[in-house]
């Protein structure tokens, strides 16, 4: 196995050096180019160079890459962008001087003033103009509606994914300047062919119920649709692999909200209620079943807290449903009525085809009645490897780690991962990290993995294209199908197919420079 080389350290404790021998040139003072961002975006790859911002100055990454303490792969999320929000992220960039003084060094110019005056110019005609500022750090499929989630290799840097790190899933324009203090959800009850209708506001909810906490996953029904549009082309966002998150949620359990209200799970059937329908602000409404809403161990929440904190608002400030185990969709957020019904609710995100099973023979909808195939709730058993990167390269000679999140949908816990690096011909068991402890019939978020193969230095492997694939079990022993042509559908939705990556063996390179 090859040692820690001194090689990093090294160009470390020089640069380090060189800074501080010398005249303390006050850069500010400099007067450098001026680039516009168009030309800062071209700036990606290897020939071009690495080109990132900071507060108006523009840097030129290119030889530091290689030794960033983070790993390359982290580092270049900024490339041609703004490198401040990815420092945000990781905050012991602001624990030293050293980030600053180091990135000092590499300045070759400044931002076009145009540039930065541009980025803060809001048009009032916009209906999107008001909505809140997301990371940068996201990867952006549409901003309006948003529609964004965080790279890959910064999924599992924490089991609890930071707010500025959620992915974002948006139909409309968020709803602004919403007053909590007067926020009231309306509640429809029907009976016996009358309306009785009650009011909450969020202080009652806050303050006559308890407060629940869970930590629940939420999946958009896209994720992984990009891989669909390989083998024909669907509709929606071209989502990779980063369209999940979790959080802590904080609220009033909607069973208890209900049970206030006189509705048990034990008379719902028989006043002939079989689903409960949610509307949002913004428009979008919803159902689900009533056996879920109803079930206190469904733990479907009415949540006004996400990681202990107030709901951000694109996340749906100040009040969302919680339906773990649910696909995104039905997670609403902006809820300000519930209506207790015998039906679905109306409309494309619950009766159309948004979110409907659509077999892989459907090439379009004609001669389909969209209406009578069951709307998605629960999702299907799913993995994903996150790390390594596709692309990457692997050395013979060292140990390859191989990382990853699984999930279920219904609470299904996930008691196994499998992973192979000869696309499935043979496999290892991975080993499962955070969210393994769940119980294995509420495991509401998703489970980490990580699986170790040793790269022999005469491996066989040694120039030769390596394709990773995983696939995950969950406690009903549902296993993820083998093809995504097996799986695709107009929709887009439901990619559960064993995720796969491709990387590159080379052979051992030798370090002179070893401890």
């Amino acid at each position: 196995m090859r040692k820690v080389s001194c090689a990093v350290i090294a160009s470390y404790i020089s640069t380090f050096t060189q800074i501080r021998s010398s005249d303390n040139d006050d850069n500010t003072q400099k007067k450098y180019p001026v680039y516009r961002q168009s030309e800062i975006s071209k700036h990606v790859d290897k020939d071009l160079g690495y080109w990132v911002t900071y507060r108006g100055g523009v840097y030129d990454i290119t030889k530091f890459v290689v030794n960033h303490p983070g790993g390359q792969d982290k580092i270049l999320l900024a490339k041609g962008k703004d490198i401040e929000p990815f420092w945000k992220v990781y905050q012991q960039h602001y624990n030293s001087k050293l980030p600053l003084q180091l990135l000092a060094e590499m300045r070759i110019g400044s931002v076009h003033p145009d540039d930065i005056i541009k980025s803060t110019t809001i048009d009032s005609n916009d209906p999107y103009s008001s909505d809140p500022e997301s990371s940068p750090v996201l990867i952006y499929h549409s901003k309006k509606p948003i529609n964004a989630e965080p790279p890959r290799n910064l999924l599992l840097d924490s089991w609890i994914t930071p707010n500025d790190l959620w992915f974002i899933r948006n139909h409309h324009p968020a709803p602004v300047n919403i007053d909590k203090n007067n926020y009231n959800i309306s509640i429809d009850i029907p009976i016996n062919g009358n309306v009785n209708t009650k009011s909450l506001g969020l202080s009652d909810i806050k303050n006559n119920f308890e407060k629940k906490s869970i930590v629940s996953s939420i999946q958009c029904g896209g994720n992984r649709r990009v891989e669909m549009n390989k083998h024909g082309v669907t509709a929606g966002s071209p989502w990779e692999v980063g369209a999940i998150s979790t959080a802590k949620w904080s609220g009033a359990k909607l069973s208890d909200v209900l049970k206030s209200l006189g509705i048990t799970i034990d008379n719902a059937r028989a006043l002939g209620y079989n689903h409960v329908q949610f509307f949002a602000i913004e428009g979008v409404e919803i159902s689900i079943p009533i056996k879920k809403a109803l079930d206190p161990d469904g733990d479907v929440l009415l949540a006004y807290e996400m990681n202990d904190s107030d709901i951000p608002v694109v996340h749906g400030f100040p009040l969302r449903l919680v339906v773990p185990g649910h696909v995104g969709i039905r997670n609403l957020k902006w809820v300000n009525r519930i209506v207790l019904s015998h039906e679905e609710a109306h409309g494309t995100w619950q009766r159309g085809m948004a979110y409907k099973g659509l077999p892989p023979s459907a090439k379009s909808l004609d001669g389909i009645d969209v209406e009578i195939i069951p709307s998605l709730q629960e999702q299907p058993v799913q993995s994903v490897v996150t790390t390594p990167l596709p692309g990457a390269v692997w050395s013979a000679g060292e140990y390859q780690t191989i990382k990853g999140y699984a999930y279920s949908g219904g609470g299904r816990g996930i008691v196994r991962v499998d992973v192979s690096i000869d696309g499935g011909k043979s496999w290892k068991t991975a080993k499962l990290l955070e969210g393994s402890n769940q119980p294995i019939d509420r495991a509401w978020a998703w489970t980490f993995w990580e699986c170790d193969f040793d790269i022999p230095a005469d491996s066989p492997l040694i120039g030769q294209l390596v394709q990773i694939t995983c696939k995950a079990i969950d406690s009903s022993y549902n296993v993820q199908p083998d093809s995504v042509e097996g799986v695709w559908n107009l929709r887009g939705i439901n990619n559960n197919a064993w995720h796969r990556v491709n990387v590159i063996v080379h052979p051992e390179q030798p370090d002179d420079n070893e401890f």
